[in-house]
């Protein structure tokens, strides 16, 4: 969970890479929701993650990105 003191603003403070944060812009997304801002970190460091929020919170992009990113690093 992220630290309740760091703000997030956007997808650029999860750490995302720049191809990401640009798929993000062309969809329109412009502030990570709540689930995103909790799981993309978990994510990006490797653990495995269960989550729950409501439909159209944003978990598909919240599980989908760590794993993009990864596989842009190694493919």
């Amino acid at each position: 969970m992220a630290n309740d003191e760091e703000v997030v603003k956007s997808f650029k403070d999860l750490e995302l890479c720049d191809m990401l944060l640009e798929a993000c812009h062309s969809l329109g997304w412009k502030q990570p929701s709540k689930i995103q801002v909790e799981a993309i970190p978990l994510g990006l460091e490797g653990k495995d993650l269960i989550g729950i929020a409501q439909t159209g919170s944003g978990k598909t992009g919240a599980f989908a990105l760590p794993i993009l990113q990864a596989l842009l690093e190694t493919p």
